[in-house]
């Protein structure tokens, strides 16, 4: 079943697979152009939509993600938006890079506060899989 489109814009399709109850972004190349406040727009964007769905599981393909937030950003994902999944009740986010990229070990950590696990994966199927396996 194909996952139904929330939104899409210039930066970013958000999509919802109702089956597995998973909510992702799938960032597009223009990111490449995108500053720190159209991110931060972006993220608020997409947090309303977890927060709608109840999503306990998000999946963020990086793949053509170009963006490079600064690290004052960082700390206002935690602030703003990892709360506002905390109380949404995700369980598990998956970030989705590219087949042939080195997955960063920084991406297969929760950041502080985080209380879902967080896990990198080159391949949709084995982020799929981890996203909806039982504890």
């Amino acid at each position: 079943m194909k996952p139904a489109l929330l939104h899409e814009d210039e930066y970013l399709q958000i999509l919802w697979d109702d089956q597995n109850r998973i909510i992702s972004i799938d960032w597009k190349k223009a990111t490449a152009k995108m500053t720190d406040e159209d991110f931060k727009t972006e993220l608020t964007l997409f947090a309303k939509q977890v927060e709608d769905k109840k999503s306990p599981r998000i999946l963020i393909d990086v793949s053509k993600f170009s963006h490079r937030p600064s690290e004052e950003v960082g700390e206002w994902r935690r602030e703003n938006i990892s709360t506002r999944y905390n109380a949404a009740g995700v369980q598990r986010f998956a970030f989705l890079h590219s087949k042939d990229s080195q997955a960063p070990s920084m991406g297969s950590q929760s950041a502080q506060g985080e209380r879902f696990l967080t896990r990198s994966f080159n391949s949709p199927e084995k982020a799929v899989a981890w996203l909806t396996a039982s504890e």
